[in-house]
């Protein structure tokens, strides 16, 4: 079905649904989903469901008109996912796109009316979506596949129209202010830090910390700039096993006062950074946002062709195959990720000496702009 030729006359009126939970990257990719329809058609209004923990980054979004908070709790409480799904099938929309495809979003699909859905083809999908797509498995030119998929399932609806691919964090004057006057406070005014993405959501997605700091100890030999680190507050004790193991004039530039205490801080924070590093997740794809240099290590369980775009000496990134490609495979990595000893062990062959070369390459480009 051609889906162009049966969009309403009126397009200032369409109606769509974009559905996307899980984790915070996931949900700052497909905000371009919602960028991209504005961008074509800027009347259509675009209602976006998230969970509650990701609400931060799609706060003050343009392209979003509503956000529709699917409750964590919704797992287990079927009464209240039954209220949830019932509130949604008073509404109408005119195309719904789910780009989570998991039973959450499958129900959603399920019971909200809408004449078109679209969605990843798997095998339930002719039982709920009108419109099925491929999922692209292999990196064919630069661009990510979770930012290539996630154009692939507005083709129904925009055909070839040229797409964006620039993720888009929105802060607040007064947040930028606030973070700006809390930094001058610190390091003086209109100095600047690195950001370091200390350790990841897991041990699975954690940089070895004596190559880490050793990572730190060449960013500060190269910059002389302070660090910032970004950490949750129950990896406090993680964090200063780490800070142990920094040279002792390291150690000095780490300004623990700094430290962001929500997510929103974190993002008034890095904006004002000259770079962000570090493990690759929700943080690094924060700073993609911001427009800020980034430079990922990524996990060995984490095939970069799905997140990463590389842009020498704005956005950079190292892992394993890159430097091992005859010896490491990312089609084992689910298997991989359930041992965490083979985990430690593959971690431990991506020594910092194997790209020490670009990383103080990108340090110097960083502090130069």
């Amino acid at each position: 079905m051609n889906f162009k030729k049966v969009l309403p006359k009126n397009k200032s009126g369409i109606r769509i649904l974009v559905i996307q939970q899980k984790m915070i990257g996931d949900v700052l990719i497909s905000t371009l989903i919602c960028k991209n329809l504005k961008l074509w058609k800027p009347g259509i209004r675009i209602y976006f469901v998230a969970n509650r923990h990701t609400l931060d980054v799609i706060r003050n979004n343009p392209y979003i008109d509503e956000i529709i908070v699917f409750e964590d709790h919704f797992k287990k409480d079927k009464w209240g996912l039954f209220q949830f799904l019932r509130q949604q099938g008073k509404k109408r929309y005119d195309y719904i796109i789910d780009a989570y495809g998991k039973l959450e979003s499958l129900l959603i699909c399920l019971f909200t009316p809408a004449q078109h859905k679209i969605g990843f083809k798997k095998i339930h999908s002719s039982l709920v979506y009108s419109h099925a797509v491929k999922l692209k498995n292999v990196q064919e030119d630069a661009l990510q596949l979770s930012i290539k998929n996630r154009f692939q399932l507005l083709e129904p609806i925009m055909g070839d129209f040229p797409k964006n691919s620039e993720v888009e964090i929105h802060l607040t004057p007064e947040e930028i202010a606030s973070s700006r006057e809390r930094m001058d406070a610190v390091l003086g005014k209109g100095n600047q830090a690195i950001m370091l993405s200390a350790l990841g959501s897991s041990k699975n997605k954690s940089y070895p910390f004596e190559y880490m700091a050793r990572l730190m100890d060449t960013a500060f030999h190269t910059t002389k700039l302070p660090f910032i680190l970004n950490y949750r507050p129950d990896q406090k004790e993680q964090i200063d096993a780490l800070i142990d193991q920094l040279q002792p004039t390291t150690q000095k530039a780490v300004t623990k006062s700094l430290t962001p205490n929500s997510l929103r801080d974190y993002m008034a924070t890095a904006y004002h950074c000259r770079a962000v590093v570090g493990n690759e997740g929700g943080a690094i794809n924060i700073a993609k946002g911001l427009n800020k240099p980034t430079f990922a290590i990524f996990s060995p369980v984490i095939d970069p062709s799905g997140w990463h775009t590389e842009i020498p000496n704005q956005c950079m990134a190292v892992n394993l195959k890159t430097f091992f490609p005859n010896t490491f495979d990312y089609s084992d990595h689910r298997k991989i990720a359930k041992d965490p000893k083979k985990v430690l062990a593959l971690y431990k062959m991506l020594k910092p000496e194997l790209f020490e070369k670009s990383w103080i390459d990108f340090l110097k480009s960083a502090i130069s702009k």
